[in-house]
């Protein structure tokens, strides 16, 4: 983006802001539309796991579900920075804020399966070109997110080998205005509008120039970021939402100055009845890269686009003792390379679930998912079947015992399939997963607990060329066995609030290179350790949060434990002006979030922000 741009956008939005400060002033003379609370109860129901309302206890997996609050809570102004504190979940982070490294794009782990975490928006598939970047969905429009551990794959297809997470939006927005500045050159300016049904939301966030994001040296300049949304109920039934995101950063190696712009669209049409559902969704992504080499002078400029649109429906009936639920879906990718042909590939699914009450105490659930493609490039075109069973035995009104067996897949992304190596068999890669689980609710405390073991067979891996950003693709097998327990604590009457949860796993890796095993390699994190305590008191409120990850193994290479903090501070000056401050890494510890073999990226040294938010 050249600089008059940037001072155009920032002229346009130090407009904005006047003009939003000169309406709140004068707000008591004009009428505007407040945002309705919701009643929906956060605590008690969940969606995701089953695809239908279900209470959170009753559910037979690990699940966790994250209010708007408890995302506020974190002081973050994106998502990806939000989910550093769930259970099971190990950040990889390239650049600042958890920005992408152009196609090197910042991951969540879930339960050591790099590459198994499918996120949705509204129920349907964000991936494109298996990348998320959740830096571009802001916590002021997300009403709650919800995420089930373990192998998903068999209610919402492929990628969901690690765990799903489902972002769920508000349908109507709170009248806002959100500004704040910090450290390292960071600012956020974030705008929300709700006139009858349609909502408009705007971010602008920047970060300045940062040194040593790498080992090898690299200087960071950026992200800079605009997003702009848009959601319009036609009825209680039809609604709209739209996104577009752009962002430009850029990274200096002593090779080469490269700078980078990504931009997504995606787009939903959803209509709900009572025991019916049906969305249509678009989704893209382009990079455009232009890197100058310092040897030779040498420029490369590439561009890649990516995009995905399809139909996802479903319908259920109660049945005397039970549920039923049918549902299909079409997915056409499509996958255009910088001066090559276009890819394209067409994705089939149909799935069903029965959930019967065969007791007063004992519900069984049986679910299948049928999955195949068409149009692939070369011999890639496959077939899976995935099944799963759930049993939940009742010890009490909310306190229950489950158990669960199921299978995953991941078909090979386009992408994947067109970088592989003549004469390579890239496999889709299945996985089984075991889980035993206990759920109490105890007035102010949650309990949850969970054993699981998952083998992943032909776990798709990349491996670097040695050219930046260029990967080839082949097999391997992954497996972990571990177990979570979780605990939060609200008080009733109390100030104070509490979480924690203490995660064990040992997942590791098997290369089979012409037949002949590697051996099992550990990798990723074994021990895991969240928590957080919350203060709410008249006008302060205060969140400290805190994630530890010890024996480490990351690319081979053993890795000394990373310590995430976060301190969060809101004081309300009056009913519909508040003041904050974020601080991000409260120890400055020089951690490493991720490595490769050649290269460590480290989290951003302590970084604070503050700032201003009225409502009106």
């Amino acid at each position: 983006m050249s600089t008059k741009s940037k001072k155009n956008k920032k002229n346009i939005l130090g407009k904005m802001i006047y003009s939003v400060i000169m309406l709140g002033i004068s707000c008591s003379s004009i009428p505007v539309f407040a945002a309705e609370e919701s009643e929906f109860s956060l605590e008690q129901v969940i969606v995701t796991a089953q695809r239908y309302e279900k209470r959170d206890v009753d559910v037979a997996a690990s699940t966790e579900i994250l209010t708007e609050k408890d995302l506020q809570n974190t002081g973050a102004s994106n998502l990806y920075d939000a989910l550093k504190f769930s259970t099971g979940i190990e950040m990889q982070q390239y650049g600042t804020a958890g920005s992408s490294l152009g196609n090197m794009y910042s991951k969540i782990v879930i339960r050591g399966a790099a590459g198994g975490t499918l996120v949705l928006l509204n129920g349907v598939p964000l991936n494109v070109r298996a990348t998320y970047d959740l830096t571009d969905i802001p916590v002021e429009n997300v009403e709650r997110v919800e995420i089930v551990r373990g192998g998903g794959s068999v209610l919402y297809g492929s990628e969901a080998t690690g765990g799903v997470i489902n972002i769920i939006t508000k349908k109507k927005r709170d009248n806002y205005f959100k500004t704040g500045w910090g450290n390292y050159g960071q600012q956020e300016h974030t705008l929300g509008l709700q006139a009858g049904n349609l909502g408009i939301g705007y971010q602008y966030s920047e970060w300045g120039t940062r040194k040593k994001v790498a080992t090898d040296g690299t200087k960071w300049v950026g992200p800079e970021n605009n997003n702009l949304s848009l959601t319009y109920s036609f009825s209680d039934k039809l609604d709209l939402a739209v996104n577009h995101i752009e962002s430009e950063y850029r990274y200096i190696t002593s090779k080469a100055d490269t700078k980078q712009n990504v931009d997504r669209n995606n787009m939903q049409l959803t209509y709900r009845d009572d025991h019916f559902q049906t969305t249509a969704y678009y989704v893209d992504r382009t990079r455009e890269k232009d890197a100058l080499t310092f040897s030779g002078n040498k420029r490369a400029v590439d561009e890649e686009k990516n995009r995905n649109y399809g139909l996802d429906l479903q319908k259920d009936w109660g049945l005397d003792s039970g549920k039923v639920l049918f549902g299909g879906s079409f997915k056409r990718e499509e996958y255009t390379p910088y001066k090559e042909s276009k890819q394209t590939r067409n994705n089939f699914s149909a799935y069903t679930q029965y959930e019967k009450q065969v007791s007063d105490l004992n519900t069984l659930i049986l679910s299948a998912r049928e999955s195949w493609t068409t149009g692939a490039p070369g011999d890639y075109n496959n077939t899976n079947f995935s099944g799963q069973m759930q049993f939940v035995h009742k010890l009490a009104e909310d306190e229950n015992l489950y158990a669960s067996v199921g299978q995953s897949y991941k078909m090979p992304d386009l992408h994947q399939m067109y970088k592989t190596e003549p004469g390579a068999d890239l496999k889709p890669q299945t996985g089984t997963h075991y889980e035993l689980g206990w759920k109490k609710d105890a007035g102010d405390h949650k309990w949850r607990v969970a054993l699981f073991h998952y083998g992943i067979d032909d776990n798709i891996t990349a491996t670097y060329t040695g050219t930046p950003g260029e990967f080839t693709y082949k097999n391997e097998n992954l497996k972990n066995t571990g177990v979570e327990l979780e605990c939060t604590i609200k008080a009733a009457g109390s100030p104070f609030g509490y979480n924690y949860a203490v995660s064990y796993g040992n997942p590791k890796t098997e290369s089979i290179n012409k037949g002949v095993s590697s051996g099992w390699q550990r990798d990723y994190s074994r021990w895991q350790l969240k928590g957080g305590v919350t203060y709410q008191q008249d006008k302060l409120s205060a969140a400290l949060n805190a994630s530890y990850m010890a024996e480490r193994v990351l690319s081979g290479i053993d890795t000394k434990p990373y310590l995430v903090t976060n301190l969060n501070v809101n004081y309300a000056m009056t009913k519909n002006q508040s003041l904050f401050l974020t601080v991000n890494n409260l120890l400055d510890r020089d951690d490493i979030s991720y490595r490769s073999t050649s290269n460590a990226y480290y989290f951003t040294p302590a970084n604070y922000m503050m700032g201003y938010k009225m409502t009106f």
